[in-house]
Formats: C-alpha cells, structure tokens, sequence
C-alpha cells in the first residue's frame, strides 16, 4: 500500500469515521481504521458492531493495498499535520505517515477479524439532510438513556400510509416528529435506531442540503450521502402503540407564548436544586400561575393566557416541560391538560410535531 493524498481530505474523512471506532474491544481490529486503497481512491472504515462508518475520496495511489491501524492515535495524529500532502505507505509490518519533513510509524492490526460491511441494499426513501436532522433532533431526547429497556432507548422511524414520523419515549415523555418530505415510500414499516447511534449519525450529517439515501438490511439501516454511508444496528422489538396517546383529547387548552413559558420554567426551576420538586400549572379564568415549593423556598408567578374549557391544576417536571419548549420555534404554544391525563404540548399552527408529558401526582 503506497498512496498520496491532501492533508485537509485525509482530516476531513478521518473525523467522520473514527465516531464508530470501538474505544475497548477484546478484538484489537474494532479499536482501528481500516485503510484500504484502490483504483485512485482511499476507503476509510471503523466498526464497533454498534455503527460502522465509511468513508471514500480520491487520491494518488503507487501500490494498492489495505492495513489497519489504532484508529485514535491514527486520528489524532493526522490532525496535528500540517496542511500539505500526506504520503502513506506500508513496510516491514508498519504503515509509514510522511508529510514535509515528518515521518511517523503505526503498527499494524491483523485485518482478519475486522468485520464485513454491513449489507443494506435495499433503498427505502431519500430525504435531506437538513430534514434528517430535524426528525431526530426533535425527538430523540425524549427517549430514555437507560439501556435496560432498550425499546424506550431508541427511536421509532416509521413509514406508514406514505407518511414519515419519528418517535422517541421513556414512558414520561413522548415526542412525534412528522416529515415534510413529499416523498413516495417503497415500503412501510418500523425501524428503531438506538438513541445514541442516531445522535453519532446528527455529528455527521453535513447540513448541506445534501439529498440521503436511506436504506435497510439485515437488521440494520444505512444512510448514504456525499461519500459517506453510516451504518446502524437496530432495536428488536415492538414499539409501545403511541397514536392512542397523542391523539387523546384533553379538556382545558391554554395558549401560551413560548419564550414566557420557558422563563418561567426556568426560574421555579432554580428551586428544585437541592431536591427535584414539580411545577403546579393552574389556570384560572385565563389566568396561568406557575408555583413551586422546596426547602429552599416558594416561586409563583402569573400570566394572562388565552383558555378553552374548564379551569384546571396538574403538576409536571418543569425539565420535561423545557426541553420540549427548547426544540420549538413557535412564539406560541398550545398546551393542552386535564388533571392526571397526559399533556400535550404543540405548535398552534401544526400537528406536525406533538410532545406529550406524564403529569406528577401530588
């Protein structure tokens, strides 16, 4: 193996695949990058059986061939270059790093036991990358980061009736997020992608209005785009049934402007710092009053609001609350409650994200 390549081609392709570097493995070959060179193009590959990330650029190549090394020393390594062509080649067990007047040594990996590439071959959809983003932003900090139930640790993709919806719950909180997409499905369908997996996917995403492919197999998702294809295992098992949750009427509807909500929020908060104590949320005749009371004290404060049906009181995790509001952009917001009911809280101009939050008894 003898190639040339940019040193800003080499960093950039680097960064994105050592995200699937395994960080300790009984086997030594998931800890690396795989660096395979051919027909003028460098491949980069890291798998820790949890995501596998692959990269492919073009460069100069003198003799073909493919080495592993420690991926993070790689990694850093690489880094710390100067921005000019980088020479790479391999001998006597060794792969050589040149650039100016430098010159490194990495050991190498037996490439024996680096796993195939995960096979997904069948297309889905396509989607931007900026549409990606925003359907797992929007919900995946609702699911739980408890692995010991892996369905609330996930994120439901769902195709259904030609429509895309994502889907996120620790059965606290429920967020659904629907695309706005325009496009024609293949096929319908549930796929739940591990909370953390689709949050190593967002780092990668180039945001870029850059059109992905998404496709399936084996039991895995890829999703393809520029010259990346990130891979990930998925969840075994059924998702919890969420339409009859989110689609439940509540009786009392307040709209509320966002940012004064959030605020709010923010300063009863302050009072559960010792102990985490609820909000109370009541209305009264279209007045809203957010309390709270802790050993360290009381905060109530009022707003006027704008209120259909009877007047209500719930109490609620005002961090629930808060990161729902923090995903929107609305100036206002509809919250909807009925005593021990579950809330809804949604935009008053859409039913195209829904967030859903178990009240606290008290």
């Amino acid at each position: 193996m003898h190639f040339e390549i940019k040193g800003s081609s080499l960093i950039s392709n680097v960064t994105t695949v050592e995200r699937a570097i395994a960080t300790i493995d009984q086997n030594p070959s998931l800890t690396g990058i795989l660096i395979s060179a051919n027909n003028n193009q460098l491949t980069l590959t890291a798998n820790n059986l949890q995501i596998a990330i692959q990269t492919k650029t073009e460069c100069t190549i003198f003799e073909p061939g493919e080495h592993i090394v420690d991926g993070r020393l790689f990694s850093q390594l690489v880094r710390k270059l100067p921005n000019d062509n980088v020479i790479i080649q391999y001998t006597n067990n060794q792969v050589l790093i040149s650039a100016a007047t430098m010159e490194f040594s990495l050991n190498t990996i037996t490439t024996e036991e680096f796993p195939e590439y995960p096979d997904c071959t069948e297309q889905i959809f396509t989607l931007t990358d900026y549409e990606l983003n925003r359907l797992i932003k929007f919900s995946s900090f609702a699911s739980s980061n408890d692995d010991h139930q892996p369905i609330f640790s996930g994120v439901l993709m769902e195709i259904e009736n030609n429509d895309l919806q994502f889907v996120a719950t620790d059965s606290n909180r429920l967020a659904y997020v629907k695309a706005e997409t325009g496009e024609t499905f293949v096929q319908e369908g549930q796929f739940i992608i591990p909370k953390a997996n689709a949050q190593e996917l967002l780092q990668c995403l180039p945001l870029t209005e850059t059109k992905i492919d998404v496709l399936y197999g084996h039991n895995q998702l890829a999703f393809r785009f520029d010259n990346t294809i990130f891979t990930t295992r998925l969840i075994d098992g059924k998702f919890p049934n969420y339409k009859n949750v989110i689609f439940t009427e509540q009786k009392t509807s307040l709209v509320i402007k966002r940012q004064q909500f959030i605020q709010a929020l923010e300063r009863a908060s302050l009072f559960g710092r010792v102990e985490k104590v609820p909000v109370i949320i009541r209305v009264t005749d279209g007045v809203l009053e957010i309390e709270t009371t802790s050993k360290l004290g009381q905060s109530q404060e009022q707003y006027n609001v704008e209120q259909n049906g009877p007047n209500e009181k719930a109490a609620f995790s005002p961090k629930f609350i808060l990161d729902m509001l923090k995903t929107m952009e609305d100036d206002q917001v509809e919250f909807r409650y009925e005593g021990a009911r579950q809330a809804l809280i949604k935009s008053t101009e859409s039913n195209k994200r829904l967030y859903i939050i178990m009240p606290i008894r008290i």
